[in-house]
């Protein structure tokens, strides 16, 4: 880092980076994964723990050891048994571009003839490009992070959240959005009740809304993710029929075995095809019955989705 450089950096401004770049076979990682240290010592992300990343953590402390490639053998050579090969990149982050770590933001990288990766351009989390505008112009149409055919550049696309709507603000729908907060969901809440719907019982991020009828919302954009746990088992049922045909990627019902049975019924009475997005009850079983243990259970099934690509989270 130049002299200048260094003293233009405020405290709070990243200073350089770690990148995940490449990762083969077994690993606590992927690519993409980044930490970076800001000019206090602040910590932001993670290239995945352990004793790799306190190896990574040292080199970025060190001063004037990037731009620069580390090589990871998960042995136990590396205190780590994990089996699998990692490539970490080591890179100086100019004063300038540092609104660019926070979150929502994309990022390119070029690499120069020595394969070491340079921070050139990116899109700040409200829209701002900065940087080489040839070089942001490459980020349209890429969702995943990784190099581009030639090799010239690296991609770190922003992540887009999966929209969430949740139906019910009581018990299991506030210990839901306290547990899916930070893990890439963009959660909207709908119920009728005032003395519920309140803004205190729920994380800042989570948007709130008075209303929990069909009606109320069909004109808004549908959603990915539909999650249904209201007062009472009438709205649940209109709430079911309503989404039942949307194109979602999970459609999910709170029910009893009794409950889902006669829903089932009711369903089938009235016509309707079961759709393989509809999980009902919603949640891996066997997890208990406490509003926290049903919570933990239905966003567990949503991350066993996503890890499998049933529903989909891009970067």
């Amino acid at each position: 880092m130049s002299v200048l450089s260094a003293l233009a950096q405020k405290p709070s401004q990243v200073t350089c980076e770690a990148l995940v770049v490449d990762v083969k076979g077994s690993a606590p990682t992927a690519i993409g994964r980044s930490l970076a240290l800001r000019g206090d010592d602040a910590l932001l992300g993670t290239v995945g723990g352990g004793q790799m990343e306190y190896s990574v953590l040292n080199h970025l402390r060190g001063k004037n050891n990037w731009p620069a490639r580390l090589e990871f053998v998960l042995g136990t050579k590396e205190d780590q048994c994990c089996g699998g090969r990692v490539a970490i990149a080591l890179i100086d982050v100019p004063p300038f571009f540092s609104g660019l770590y926070d979150a929502g933001a994309a990022r390119v990288y070029q690499v120069d003839e020595r394969g070491f990766l340079h921070l050139i351009a990116g899109i700040t989390q409200h829209g701002q490009r900065l940087g080489d505008s040839v070089a942001w112009n490459l980020l349209e149409n890429i969702y995943h992070p990784g190099f581009s055919e030639d090799g010239a550049y690296f991609f770190l696309p922003s992540v887009q959240q999966q929209s969430v709507w949740v139906f019910g603000a009581g018990h299991v729908g506030r210990a839901f959005t306290k547990l899916a907060v930070g893990l890439d969901f963009q959660i909207t809440v709908f119920d009728d009740r005032s003395d519920w719907a309140v803004p205190e019982a729920f994380p800042e991020e989570i948007t709130l809304k008075k209303n929990c009828t069909p009606e109320s919302f069909r004109e808004q954009p549908r959603s990915d993710i539909v999650l249904i746990m209201t007062y009472s088992h009438a709205q649940d049922y209109a709430l079911l029929e309503h989404f039942l045909n949307q194109p979602l990627t999970y459609l999910g019902v709170i029910a009893s075995q009794s409950k889902c049975a006669r829903f089932q019924h009711q369903l089938i009475r009235s016509g309707h095809q079961i759709p393989e997005c509809l999980h009902m009850p919603m949640g891996l079983p066997g997890m208990g019955k406490k509003p926290s243990e049903i919570a933990v259970s239905i966003l567990a099934e949503l991350l066993q989705l996503r890890q499998k690509g049933a529903i989909s989270c891009q970067f």
